[in-house]
């Protein structure tokens, strides 16, 4: 099978899991890299891709993956084989059965050899922040790129995780750290299946609170999101800025979520071209930006705040039953292209 997951133009850490997690668990299923793209099977997995371009593929086999930012009537007529999605807001949109949504496939990732790092606390109840290892932050791979990060979370006292790192630099440091605060869903994702706490924070809109429901949502995560200021108003200037004021808590909604799948498929609304000119304008003027009133001391205040928040961490038993489910499928589909290939011969 051809193995299909997110390319963005810059790297990112929990869509480049994909090429070291799954061949690694299921080498069998993957052609040798190198070949060229034709008709036949698709392997698709970690990510928000549901409905992503399959190329000349014809079958596909979903494996823990999400829906969120495509609709899925773009595999119209494909044969398409969903063995186990991200959580219950996919399964809902997609109108699978109870048995279909799993939890998000990195969840794997501390079985395989590359990523076996040590786990502080593992099996610990989220009760509070355990002793050793660094406060880490981990802003969404597409806001890092703004200024000011490095700054704010110098100023709060707390470690930088650049997600566009390699996937064992970025994994490392998420398992060795006592709290994740992280505007990344890969962070939350990860560090959870370490059993590291942490706390999920959205900067503007482009902050999907439907794939974090889904993913909370699989782990029986009751969950609230921190509305933080970011450092420079870029992000809000490019993406948008939420509603609701900063300092606020967000909680995941599944119905709210649901809706907000529905809006973000729905064709974008244009911007009205003064509007449009001046956000063209504070994008090139870093001086104009800063009378908007955004700085990382207001960046690291907000974080600060955060890091003094109750965690979340799932129960050690429900990740293991998850792992233990998703294995077994995984097993199941190896068997089954096993088979196919045999006949085949």
């Amino acid at each position: 099978m051809k193995l299909l997951h997110y390319q963005p133009a810059v790297p990112n850490f929990g869509d480049d899991l994909n090429g070291i997690l799954w061949p690694a668990l299921a080498p069998s299923l993957f052609e040798e890299q190198g070949e060229v793209d034709g008709p036949g099977e698709a392997f698709v997995g970690i990510g928000t891709i549901v409905g992503i371009d399959p190329g000349q593929r014809r079958r596909l086999h979903v494996f823990s993956s999400g829906a969120g930012y495509t609709a899925a009537d773009r595999w119209t007529g494909l044969d398409v084989h969903y063995h186990c999605v991200r959580g219950p807001v996919t399964a809902r949109v997609l109108g699978l059965s109870a048995d279909r949504p799993l939890t998000d496939g990195a969840i794997l990732a501390p079985l395989v050899d590359r990523f076996r790092f040590s786990v502080p606390g593992e099996g610990a109840a989220a009760s509070s922040v355990p002793a050793g290892g660094r406060i880490v932050v981990v802003p969404h791979y597409e806001t890092i790129a703004f200024p000011g990060w490095n700054d704010a979370v110098r100023m709060a006292g707390f470690d930088l995780v650049d997600p566009r790192g390699a996937p064992e630099v970025v994994i490392a440091a998420l398992a060795s750290a006592r709290l994740v605060l992280t505007e990344s869903l890969h962070g939350a994702i990860l560090a959870d299946a370490y059993g590291v706490p942490w706390r999920g924070f959205a900067v503007s809109r482009n902050f999907s609170t439907a794939k974090w429901a889904d993913w909370a949502g699989s782990l029986d995560l009751d969950v609230e999101i921190a509305l933080v200021p970011p450092p420079d108003p870029m992000p809000l200037l490019r993406f948008g800025k939420r509603e609701e004021p900063f300092g606020a808590m967000l909680r995941l909604d599944p119905e709210a979520s649901f809706r907000e799948f529905r809006n973000r498929i729905a064709p974008p609304a244009r911007i009205p071209f003064l509007k449009a000119q001046a956000k063209r304008v504070l994008e090139d003027v870093p001086a104009a930006r800063r009378l908007l009133g955004f700085n990382p001391q207001r960046t690291a205040k907000a974080l600060a705040d955060l890091a003094t928040c109750e965690p979340y961490l799932s129960l050690a038993g429900r990740r293991e039953s998850l792992r233990d489910a998703m294995l077994q499928r995984l097993e199941a589909l190896v068997r089954l292209h096993q088979g196919a290939l045999a006949r085949v011969t």
